[in-house]
C-alpha cells in the first residue's frame, strides 16, 4: 500500500510540475488592448468625437538548460492609433527585439506555485504616420528592463503568469536630433501584467524524463523500499537439550 500511494504522489508531479523542465523550450506571450473614446474641440467651437486605440504585443520563447535558468529571444511591437473628430488617423509604433535571461524557482515545497525574476536586454525603435504622409519622427535606442511575476501550474507545461512592474533603463534618440534621452522607470506596484507560458519536451524519453520534485519522491520510494524489502534479521539458534548433553 505504501508503494502504491508514493507512486500515485510520483504520477501527480510529473502531470504538473513542467514548468521548470530542463532541456525544454519555453513559448511566453503577453497581449493588451484598450480603447476610449473621447470629445475633443473642433474648429467651429463644438466638441466632436475622438478615439484612441492602443494595443501591444510581446512574444518570446528561449532553451530552460537546467531547473532554474532560461535564456531566449523576445520581440515585442506596440501601437498607439489616434483618430481626431475629422477622421484623420495618426499612429505610433514602436517595436523591440533583444535577448532575455529568466531565472525561476518554485516557492517552498510547492511544485503548483513559483517565482522568476527576468532581465531583458533589447534594442528598440519607432515611427509615427499619418494618412498621406510617410512615416516621420523615426528614433531607435537600447532598453534594459528587469521585472518579478508569480507563476502558477494549470496543466502539463502551461502556466499563468502574473507581473506587477519592475525597473527599467531606456536611451532613446529621435532621428535629426544631436542628443538622445536617457529614462528610468520604476514601476514596481503601478502596472498589472497577465500573460501565458508553455514549456514544449524537446523529445526525451519517458523513461529518462526528469521533473522537479522528482528527487524527492525517489528519495522517499527507494527509503520506503528499502524498509519493505529489508530481508529479515536471523534468528539465534537455540541450543538444544541434545547438544547440550
Amino acid at each position: 500500500m505504501k508503494k502504491l500511494i508514493l507512486a500515485l504522489l510520483a504520477a501527480g508531479t510529473i502531470a504538473t510540475a513542467n514548468a521548470q523542465e530542463p532541456h525544454s523550450i519555453l513559448l511566453y506571450g503577453n497581449l493588451g488592448f484598450n480603447t476610449n473614446s473621447h470629445d475633443t474641440l473642433g474648429g467651429t467651437g463644438n466638441n466632436h468625437p475622438a478615439k484612441n486605440t492602443n494595443w501591444n504585443a510581446d512574444i518570446g520563447v528561449g532553451y530552460q538548460f537546467n531547473h532554474n535558468w532560461t535564456l531566449g529571444l523576445a520581440v515585442s511591437w506596440m501601437q498607439n492609433a489616434y483618430k481626431d473628430y475629422a477622421g484623420h488617423k495618426n499612429t505610433f509604433n514602436t517595436y523591440m527585439i533583444g535577448p532575455f535571461a529568466r531565472f525561476s524557482k518554485y516557492i517552498g515545497k510547492s511544485e503548483t506555485f513559483f517565482w522568476f525574476s527576468q532581465l531583458d536586454f533589447r534594442y528598440h525603435g519607432g515611427y509615427h504616420t499619418a494618412e498621406g504622409s510617410p512615416a516621420n519622427m523615426k528614433h531607435n535606442g537600447i532598453y534594459v528592463g528587469l521585472w518579478p511575476a508569480l507563476g502558477i501550474n494549470v496543466g502539463r507545461g502551461l502556466c499563468l503568469n502574473f507581473a506587477v512592474g519592475g525597473v527599467n533603463y531606456t536611451t532613446d534618440k529621435m532621428e535629426g536630433v544631436v542628443y538622445a534621452t536617457n529614462t528610468f522607470n520604476f514601476t514596481f506596484g503601478q502596472q498589472v501584467n497577465f500573460g501565458i507560458s508553455k514549456n514544449f519536451n524537446c523529445g526525451h524519453k519517458m523513461h529518462s524524463h526528469h521533473e522537479p520534485g522528482d528527487e524527492v519522491h525517489r528519495r522517499r520510494a527507494d527509503h520506503t523500499e528499502d524498509e519493505d524489502d529489508a530481508a529479515p534479521k536471523p534468528r539465534k539458534k537455540e541450543r538444544s537439550r541434545d547438544d547440550d548433553e
